[in-house]
């Protein structure tokens, strides 16, 4: 009975100072699970929202539009439908109505382009932005990681990680131009203790724009942040499930606008994936994601 007694405390000695795993370590299991995450979403259909907001230097609105998207098991791929599109340019006193995600005013409209651009992108491509974060196996080793503590997150324990750019602001007149920009962010991961599936992610652009851009083109970019959570459905099932941030930009001395987006994921229902689903027609709003 003593050995017994014994035995048990040493286990629960080595329990209590059992260290946890390294930033690094927890980031790479992170980035392991994501992918495998990525598989099992192919089996769900679900719905996307996504509304991106326009805002003058004045704080106006200058273009505002929401889409609703259709998300569903593919062969190879999930695939995606654009179901409806809502949006409105205010000019002055005006407003424009449009549902055609197409729609512009104008032969050269920045505001059309951009909104379409963010629209499209969101909690879709490459997972709705995840390249903005750290947690993909191809960006580990372009970072350095910092394990802040553990914390309660809603439902989930969770190690809270701080990460940036092991070449900080490397976007300099000196450095390398084939350089991407997947390298230039810094934020907070908040990662799950069990499972080590990403819960909440926070980025902000972490680079400096070269003052000799800026003296050639006019061209500023400040203020880029943004925000992804997920939520586990199932065991190895976890979904990013909302998106959103704001950016400022500035260009060519002219254009200045806040841009405003968000993207949610919701209705989700599990279905057999081998079983397919036709749309109407195949045009460019039926997409593949990347894989």
């Amino acid at each position: 009975m003593r050995l017994a007694a014994l035995l048990c405390i040493a286990i629960c000695a080595r329990a209590t100072t059992e260290q946890p795993p390294s930033a690094a370590e927890i980031m790479r299991r992170a980035a392991d699970n994501m992918a495998r995450a990525q598989k099992e979403r192919a089996h769900y259909v679900y719905d996307q929202n996504v509304f991106v907001r326009m805002k003058r230097a004045n704080g106006k609105t200058a273009r505002e539009e929401s889409r609703q998207y259709l998300i569903v098991p593919g062969e190879k791929a999930a695939k995606r439908k654009l179901v409806k599109t809502e949006g409105k340019v205010i000019q002055g006193k005006e407003e424009i109505p449009y549902s055609d995600p197409k729609f512009r005013v104008k032969n050269m409209d920045i505001d059309g382009e951009l909104t379409d651009s963010f629209a499209h992108d969101l909690l879709w491509a490459k997972d709705g932005k995840v390249d903005w974060f750290p947690i993909h196996t191809d960006n580990l080793d372009h970072y350095e990681f910092k394990l802040e503590g553990e914390e309660r997150y809603k439902e989930y324990d969770t190690y809270r990680i701080s990460y940036r750019a092991l070449r900080k602001n490397f976007l300099s007149d000196d450095d390398d131009k084939d350089d991407d920009d997947d390298t230039c962010w810094a934020g907070e991961a908040l990662i799950e203790k069990t499972q080590f599936q990403p819960v909440l992610l926070t980025s902000s652009w972490d680079c400096k724009v070269p003052m000799a851009v800026k003296a050639l083109l006019g061209t500023n970019v400040q203020h880029i942040g943004a925000k992804i959570t997920f939520r586990r459905f199932d065991k190895d099932v976890w979904f990013p499930v909302s998106c959103g941030g704001e950016m400022k930009v500035r260009i060519l001395f002219l254009y200045a606008r806040t841009i405003g987006f968000n993207a949610t994921a919701d209705n989700f229902r599990k279905t057999d994936v081998q079983s397919s689903v036709q749309f109407e027609s195949q045009d460019d709003q039926q997409e593949s994601e990347p894989q």
